[in-house]
């Protein structure tokens, strides 16, 4: 078994508190977490939610910035050569074929969106989550000719079918729970 050290305060000469480290099991500590003992004042919070809402909350805390720093990374390829564009090595929105017009659109304007949906706890952003992550995994893994020269790097793509299996994962959990609660 494996040890994790607990630091402990003791007193050395001179009156001054120093910190030894003394063995402690890492699985009780393990345990300990995941049963949320440590929550609350002094310790921090569990890695495993509550419930199906604490998970929900927890999964539009971190999707929401990052929708949101998506969406506003987009915003300058619509109005000339953005940073995406220029990763793509194209010059202005016009170049960009029709179908990757439509993915920066729908970046550009579904991406601030779904933030603020995801910010506020709607069903807003578990939409806008499901739209964005559906047409890039279907991109990238079906037609990545049609948003060529930019392509969808595989791990963007398994990233967003992460992200829809989190959400549905988080709804199935909700709507068990809800019924749950129904039959008592």
């Amino acid at each position: 078994m494996l040890a994790a050290s607990v630091s402990r305060p003791r007193v050395v000469l001179g009156g001054r508190r120093a910190r030894t480290k003394t063995s402690a099991p890492s699985r009780s500590i393990v345990k300990t977490r995941a049963a949320g003992a440590g929550d609350g004042e002094s310790g921090g919070p569990s890695l495993v939610p509550a419930d199906a809402a604490d998970g929900l909350r927890r999964y539009r805390a971190v999707l929401g910035p990052l929708f949101l720093a998506g969406g506003l990374l987009h915003v300058p390829d619509v109005f000339g050569a953005g940073p995406v564009s220029a990763a793509c090595d194209v010059g202005s929105f016009a170049e960009l074929t029709t179908p990757l017009k439509a993915l920066t659109l729908l970046w550009a304007v579904g991406g601030p969106i779904t933030a603020t949906g995801l910010f506020s706890g709607t069903f807003l952003g578990d939409v806008g989550v499901t739209v964005i992550a559906s047409t890039e995994i279907v991109l990238g893994i079906d037609f990545p000719d049609l948003i060529a020269p930019a392509t969808l790097p595989a791990p963007i793509v398994a990233a967003q079918c992460v992200n829809i299996a989190s959400l549905v994962a988080l709804r199935l959990w909700e709507t068990a729970e809800k019924r749950a609660n129904e039959r008592r």
